[in-house]
């Protein structure tokens, strides 16, 4: 669990720690994050693809907050995310942690499998652009036409 003084304390803070954050760090601000998304409107997740064009020095949490706001439409159930500094994991947070894992690796073939695993085809897509939104910059973002 990260100290509170030392939890970033703007967007472009926060983006930077998705960007370079272990993994503890990066877990405890997507819950955070998620902690935002409960209170706010219910977005659809072709709508929320679509609308965003962000600064890129806030892409990663612009990004990470809509994917939070949508995940439950792609996995046909609200994925259970603790709160900031739980020491449990649940198994959608494991899974979303490990999808931004194997893609900052490179490893496209453990990302396809763990994505096609729980979200449904016509859903594929805009999950996979919004994980690489999370992951990496505007400017270094890669194709999702493959899945």
């Amino acid at each position: 669990m990260i100290p509170a003084q030392l939890l970033p304390t703007s967007d472009a803070d926060n983006a930077i720690a998705l960007l370079e954050g272990d993994e503890m760090r990066r877990l405890d601000l997507l819950r955070a994050q998620a902690a935002g998304c409960r209170t706010a409107a219910r977005l659809d997740l072709f709508q929320a693809c679509s609308l965003l064009t962000v600064d890129p020095d806030k892409a990663p949490v612009v990004f990470a907050r809509a994917l939070l706001r949508t995940l439950g439409e792609a996995l046909g159930k609200r994925p259970v995310i603790h709160g900031s500094g739980s020491p449990e994991i649940s198994f959608d947070e494991r899974w979303l942690l490990r999808l931004i894992e194997r893609l900052e690796a490179g490893d496209t073939d453990s990302f396809t499998f763990l994505l096609s695993g729980r979200v449904p085809h016509e859903y594929r897509r805009s999950v996979a652009y919004l994980v690489h939104g999370v992951v990496a910059p505007p400017d270094r973002r890669m194709s999702v036409d493959t899945y």
